[in-house]
């Protein structure tokens, strides 16, 4: 017999509050269209293995699902900079506009991959590992 995880399911208003925060949203809006307070957002977000494990994953499908297009305007960039490069165009704004697309795929600056679990049982596991730490250190002090 195999010992299954068992996981909460996430209610209606948590769901709905994962796809506004994916939207971009602030805790203090996502409470309002969802009708709890603000607070609640926030402990979801920061304390509810199972919602910020949901909503881990559900940031990385967005990624996913954008990365195919952004890789289709790496070649597009690359000739806005031979233009560039070249003389052919003058345009600041492309060359410009291309900068942008090459850091945004990673092959100019930062990677913005998305981060983080999207196991609750692993959110729990980090969270406990992060309070121990967080003990650990106050009693050093």
């Amino acid at each position: 017999m195999t010992n299954a995880v068992k996981t909460r399911p996430l209610s209606v208003e948590q769901e709905n509050a994962i796809d506004l925060l994916l939207c971009g949203k602030s805790d203090r809006e996502v409470a309002e269209k969802v009708g709890v307070a603000r607070q609640t957002v926030w402990e979801w977000r920061n304390r509810n293995p199972e919602f910020i494990a949901a909503l881990n994953a559900r940031r990385q499908e967005v990624w996913g699902s954008h990365v195919e297009r952004l890789r289709q305007l790496v070649a597009k960039a690359i000739d806005v900079l031979e233009e560039n490069l070249d003389g052919k165009a003058g345009a600041k704004l492309q060359q410009d506009a291309a900068v942008h697309i090459l850091r945004t795929v990673g092959l100019y600056g930062a990677d913005l991959t998305p981060k983080g679990e999207t196991s609750a049982e692993h959110v729990e596991r980090q969270m406990s590992m992060d309070e121990l730490h967080h003990e650990l250190m106050m009693k050093l002090k």
